[in-house]
């Protein structure tokens, strides 16, 4: 098992040792928006986190980024915008079910409860399945493949978050 991590981290290092190939594949795509709804007690939240990076978290995963969207609640006579708002929720690496190629990853959301303009909302727990997109070229599959073992793997934190923000970077 200690050869595979750390044949994992080798070969995550040899992708970003070139970061010209990498910026060259990329094709101008962007890393995935995720849409987020929450509920609060007199309304509910609609709107999108932009992931910005991945960080480690005590022992595990969290992402940071910024959350826009809109609030509606009855407590407010208007809908409440919310933009640009820093925020950060805690995130596991998977393999993606029912995945044919090792070029699937699933980043499971964890629930949350959260103050929004000044009321609670909860986010309810939510999958990102990632897979290459067309103009990434093949180094987005070949580091969606470690990262999807290295979750296999059960890898240090570390790892995976080394992993997943060199991702980020990759459709950047």
């Amino acid at each position: 098992m200690q050869r595979r991590i750390i044949a994992i981290v080798i070969v995550s290092l040899a992708l970003l040792a070139a970061p010209a190939g990498a910026a060259a594949q990329s094709g101008g795509s962007r890393f995935p928006t995720v849409l987020r709804t929450a509920k609060t007690a007199g309304g509910r939240f609609q709107g999108s986190f932009v992931i910005r990076r991945f960080r480690v978290h005590g022992p595990g995963i969290a992402v940071f980024g910024r959350l826009n969207g809109t609030l509606r609640d009855r407590r407010y006579p208007t809908t409440q915008r919310v933009r640009n708002r820093a925020f950060s929720f805690d995130v596991a690496a998977a393999r993606a079910p029912g995945a044919t190629s090792c070029a699937r990853l699933a980043i499971v959301f964890a629930a949350r409860t959260a103050p929004l303009v000044g009321l609670a909302a909860t986010f309810a727990q939510r999958t990102l399945v990632l897979q290459p997109r067309r103009g990434t070229g093949p180094s987005t599959a070949e580091l969606l493949c470690g990262a999807s073992a290295a979750a296999a793997a059960n890898a240090p934190p570390q790892v995976t978050v080394h992993l997943l923000n060199a991702l980020r970077l990759q459709y950047a």
